[in-house]
């Protein structure tokens, strides 16, 4: 008995806190926000200026590789779209309190994956960071932008005339965008063609925009039905949506637009970012 629970303790501890296999790397803005997560890879060399014992040769290699790794994440980071054309990297430029937050989360980014080769004394770190939830991008930076950035404003939509609705309401909204070219951002908007805005995620509550971001991303209406049938929608409505502004703002008809607002007025599923972007 004794020996089989120090077998059990042993395995338990055997376990790496990390994935067995390399994870697909995800550098592509758009696949991250569908995906859910940035990955990248570093690799790593030991040094060859002093004597080491091989520990020492695998830390340092490891150490490197997680160095280029972080290098490489805060890169890719930096590109990533607020709102309309302005990126994490010209926010951070522009203010200290994001540049700081923008740091620390780089430097507190999850190794995910890592593989230390002696005989090339070569060693390989993948780094994976979040989009979605309290430690992820939305979680940790977000909230520090809305504090420190100026986000473009326009006037909140109201509709000439509200159409009618169906016998079942509609409870999530689903945008297909496979038409124009749209990049995915901390804030997409929906606007009307008038410019008004239907859809600002800054408005929303912060935890919600915390844990779901401005809604979902997907590359097909099926999945966009299936990830929004699992938060418990019977109904979306599917809008074709006529434009993009800036990249990353959405504009849909008039039609359309006074659709979902009257969809909303029942059901407030703006206000619950159940909303899916489908890309092309």
């Amino acid at each position: 008995m004794e020996k089989l629970l120090l077998t059990v303790f042993l395995a338990l501890f055997a376990l790496p806190a990390f994935a067995q296999q390399p994870p697909v790397v995800v550098t592509d803005p758009n696949q991250a926000f569908i995906t859910g997560k940035f990955v990248v890879k570093g690799e790593g060399a030991a040094p060859t200026d002093r004597p080491l014992s091989p520990a020492q040769k695998r830390i340092l290699a490891l150490r490197a590789a997680k160095v280029v790794a972080l290098r490489e994440m805060g890169e890719i980071l930096d590109g990533v779209a607020i709102i309309g054309d302005t990126l994490i990297h010209d926010a951070a430029v522009k203010y200290d309190a994001v540049r700081a937050t923008t740091e620390s989360f780089i430097k507190g980014a999850k190794v995910v994956y890592e593989s230390y080769d002696p005989a090339s004394e070569l060693a390989i770190v993948y780094v994976g960071i979040g989009v979605d939830g309290p430690s992820g991008i939305y979680g940790q930076l977000v909230p520090t932008i809305l504090a420190n950035v100026q986000m473009p404003t326009a006037p909140v939509y109201q509709p000439s005339a509200v159409p009618p609705q169906p016998p079942q309401p509609y409870d999530a909204l689903i945008l297909d965008i496979t038409a124009h070219t749209f990049k995915p951002a901390l804030i997409n908007r929906i606007l009307a063609q008038n410019g008004e805005i239907l859809y600002d995620p800054t408005k929303i509550a912060q935890n919600i925009l915390v844990e779901r971001g401005a809604g979902d991303y997907t590359n097909d209406i099926g999945k966009a039905k299936a990830i929004l049938s699992e938060r418990g929608v019977k109904n979306p409505l599917i809008v074709k949506v006529s434009g993009v502004v800036k990249f990353t703002d959405v504009q849909v008809s008039t039609d359309d637009a006074s659709n979902i607002f009257a969809a909303n007025q029942k059901t407030n599923f703006l206000e619950g970012a159940k909303v899916v972007f489908v890309l092309k």
